[in-house]
């Protein structure tokens, strides 16, 4: 009887040190900034008509697998999930020109020139549309090119104080996979994740240059 209970006991054990041991890095990112790039707007989005200058605000949750936006007016709920692929860590990324120009526009002044590498990682999370079609939601934050040695996922949580710049983004699509909405806006402060709670289990999300460069390979599918 005792080696059953023991048995038990070093399992419960183990099972909680896993749990852990996986989950230490459950955070939640609370966020705002204002609406400042339209790159399109067909019409027919979640938030389509909303101005530049608009302050957008919301959070991405680890901790309960979603998040939140809004513009004050419309709230929009969505999944997120690190452990599917919500999460991307991107070292040495190399900076091509519309990245450049939006980067640029959005810091006002030349804060990136051609040939330039950073450091990014992307948070995202996504939700089906009413309309049928899915709406991505997420942030992206821009580091310094020397700040992570590799693309591995423990480099999340981040120290806030390594960010160059934080981005937040919409973009949806319709039903036919067509774009309706693709929007980017700098977030007025880059916030701390916050540790969640260490037994629950964490999620994730992707982002501004992780949706560029799908819709890329999808474009190349086709051709």
């Amino acid at each position: 009887m005792n080696k059953f209970y023991n048995f038990v006991t070093i399992n419960i054990c183990m099972f909680f040190f896993i749990l852990i041991s996986v989950n230490a890095n459950a955070t939640t990112v609370y966020f705002s900034g204002q609406l400042d790039v339209i790159n399109e707007d067909s019409g027919g989005g979640v938030y389509s008509g909303t101005p530049i200058g608009t302050d957008f605000f919301g959070f991405i949750d680890d901790v309960n697998a979603g998040g939140q936006i809004s513009n004050g007016t419309t709230i929009t709920s969505f999944g997120v999930n690190i452990a599917a692929g919500g999460l991307t860590v991107s070292n040495d990324l190399v900076l091509r020109p519309d990245d450049i120009a939006l980067l640029n526009e959005l810091a006002g002044y030349t804060m990136f020139s051609s040939g330039d590498l950073i450091d990014v990682i992307d948070i995202e999370g996504d939700s089906n549309t009413l309309g049928g079609g899915r709406i991505e939601v997420g942030l992206s934050y821009i580091f310094n090119p020397d700040t992570f040695s590799n693309d591995n996922l423990s480099n999340y949580p981040f120290d806030s104080n390594d960010v160059q710049m934080g981005l937040f983004f919409i973009y949806e699509e319709d039903l036919n996979g067509l774009d309706v909405y693709d929007v980017v806006g700098q977030l007025d402060a880059n916030p701390v994740p916050v540790p969640g709670a260490i037994f629950l289990f964490g999620t994730g999300i992707a982002g501004l240059f992780g949706i560029r460069i799908r819709k890329k390979k999808e474009l190349e599918t086709k051709k």
